[in-house]
């Protein structure tokens, strides 16, 4: 990954993931919070907050194939509306900052997540710093 080639407002990561029972088990056995679990007013089981969170910034790393070194500095997410287990999202992260610092390059990622009607219902940023003088041919190694 050339990372110096990147440029402000350039897609970096689109996924579309559905949130199945086993996803959001996996998730919430992963962070042991069992009150993690919600329903709506009719009794549906919803996906956590951060869960879709956490799905967005997964593909921001493994696309941007994030290397060890790497520190992530910084989010903010705002969440607008719920998703029901068992629905799909569509998560899209593009570039809105690169930039070297010192000796880090720092990418800020804005990341929308919409439901399967293609209504927001998260939108966020994130901070990474990776070294600057990390070269393409380090990061698959």
């Amino acid at each position: 990954m050339e990372y110096g080639a990147l440029a402000a407002g350039q897609e970096v990561s689109r996924h579309s993931y559905c949130l199945d029972t086993e996803l959001v088990s996996n998730y919430v056995q992963s962070i042991q919070d069992e009150n993690a679990l919600l329903r709506n007013a009719e009794g549906n089981e919803l996906v956590p907050a951060m869960a879709l969170a956490a799905l967005s910034m997964r593909g921001v790393v493994e696309d941007l194939r994030i290397p060890g070194g790497t520190l992530h500095v910084g989010q903010e997410f705002e969440f607008s509306g719920a998703v029901k287990v068992g629905d799909s999202v569509n998560c899209v992260a593009t570039l809105a900052q690169n930039s070297i610092r010192g000796d880090w390059r720092f990418l800020v990622v804005e990341c929308l997540v919409a439901d399967e009607v293609e209504s927001e219902v998260m939108k966020g940023k994130s901070t990474i710093m990776i070294p600057a003088d990390l070269g393409p041919r380090e990061v698959g190694q």
